[in-house]
């Protein structure tokens, strides 16, 4: 009876150093892959950070498509800013915010120039402008 105590407690404690073994390595293995992706998104914020102006204001992009309608046909004015916190288009255009990638459509009858105009939470400006045409017929 006392063999078979023994060899159970053995097992038993076999058993748990296996367990607590396998815990263990699997909560190190989480641990280091947490880490590791810490530093990936660090590295993958700082490379988007820098394309998108580093912190700084930019008008990355204003443009039409199409850049020429006829009379009474929708355009689409496109524009990507970075760090901006208003935006807005002259003459007025509505649904317009900061963004890095945004469209807003404008029905034309003449040629319009349009201004984009992003502001910065210092008060910084900048502008960039793109104009659409109108085909007469």
């Amino acid at each position: 009876m006392r063999k078979a105590y023994r060899l159970t407690l053995m097992i038993a404690v076999m058993i748990a150093l296996y367990l607590g073994w396998t815990f263990y390595s699997r909560w190190s293995d989480n641990q280091a892959f947490k880490q590791r992706m810490e530093k990936l998104n660090t590295s993958q914020e700082s490379t988007v950070s820098k394309s998108y102006g580093g912190g700084e204001l930019k008008i990355l992009g204003f443009y039409a498509t199409p850049p020429a309608v006829r009379p009474g046909e929708s355009a689409q004015l496109c524009y990507s800013v970075a760090s901006a916190e208003s935006v807005r288009i002259e003459p007025h255009v509505d649904n317009v915010w900061p963004s890095y990638s945004r469209c807003v459509p404008v029905t034309l009858s003449k040629e319009t120039t349009y201004k984009l105009i992003a502001e910065d939470a210092d008060g910084n400006t900048a502008t960039a402008e793109t104009t659409v045409e109108v085909i007469q017929d």
